[in-house]
Parts: structure tokens; C-alpha cells; sequence
């Protein structure tokens, strides 16, 4: 069965075109996210000059926070209440848990990213990157990513094509 994710991807570029071409190098690179196909939807992308930017930007961030929080408190759920208890941790469910929150955490891309800041690498935006693309907001993208592979079991083994444009 084939699965799809939506990202928003967060970019700096000249135009749309040199923002989809960065996107497209992004995740051709990434050794996180291996997918068969993204799809750049054009009519659900933003410049920073669009009043949708920054709708969608404190969108993507809140819901970033959400699935940082269904981590939080799954791994609460399962017994760990603070630091002293990771020692203890068992290996499996729970430290994968404990990854993935890391992952959103530090920046790491990954399946969960609602959300991508390609220019800082991050899942949020920094105030300073905000006034910058206050300062220069037709440099600043943010574009609606449909990425897609032929099933979970095979998604690590399925590369991106090269981009035709």
C-alpha cells in the first residue's frame, strides 16, 4: 500500500522555480526521507509577500508542536516522567520514541515534519530568520510538498528521481 505525506517546506530562492529546485535538492540529499516521488503543489505555495505565507507557517509550527507533544505524552504514558528515568529505558518502542522527539527537536527531518525550515534546518523559525524575511520577503518561500513512496517496508530502498526541470 503507498503512502503520502504532505510537508512545508520552507526555502530561500530567487523565484518559485529556484525555491522548487531547492526542495527537489533537499530531498534528493536527505539520507532521512527517501521517497519515490514529491509533487511541488504551486497553487498552495507561498513568497513571503503572500499574507497565506505566514498563515501557513504558524500552521505548519503548531502543528509541529502537536506531534512533538503526542511524543511527549506517549512516552509519559509508558512510564517516563523526566531525565533520571532514560537510563532505565528499555530499547525498543519507547527509545524510538525518544529519537523521534530528538529528531524534532534538534531538526532532523523526518516521516512526522509537518513543517521544514530548510534555511536553518530546523522545524521552527528563529525571530531572527523572521525579520530577515520580513526585511526581504519575496526571497523567502514556502512551498506545500506531497511526497509519496510505494509502502513503508520499501521506502528506505526507493530513491528519488532526478528532477526534469
Amino acid at each position: 500500500m503507498g503512502m503520502t505525506k504532505t510537508h512545508w517546506m520552507l526555502c530561500a530562492g530567487e523565484d518559485y522555480t529556484a525555491a522548487q529546485t531547492a526542495v527537489g535538492a533537499f530531498f534528493r540529499k536527505s539520507i532521512l526521507l527517501a521517497y519515490d516521488a514529491i509533487l511541488v503543489v504551486e497553487a498552495d505555495s507561498w513568497s513571503a509577500e503572500s499574507e497565506m505565507f505566514w498563515e501557513e507557517v504558524e500552521r505548519g509550527e503548531g502543528a509541529n508542536r502537536v506531534v512533538l507533544q503526542e511524543f511527549l505524552d506517549d512516552l509519559r504514558a509508558e512510564g517516563c516522567r523526566d531525565f533520571n528515568d532514560l537510563p532505565s529505558m528499555p530499547v525498543g518502542y519507547l527509545s524510538k520514541l525518544l529519537h523521534i522527539i530528538a529528531h524534532l527537536v534538534d531538526g532532523f527531518i523526518g516521516i512526522d515534519s509537518v513543517l521544514y525550515n530548510m534555511v536553518e534546518d530546523s522545524h521552527w523559525l528563529s525571530d531572527g530568520l523572521r525579520a530577515e524575511i520580513r526585511k526581504k520577503p519575496s526571497r523567502y518561500w514556502l512551498l506545500r510538498v506531497e511526497a509519496s513512496f510505494v509502502s513503508e517496508a520499501t521506502a528506505a530502498f526507493i530513491h528519488l528521481p532526478q528532477n526534469k526541470k
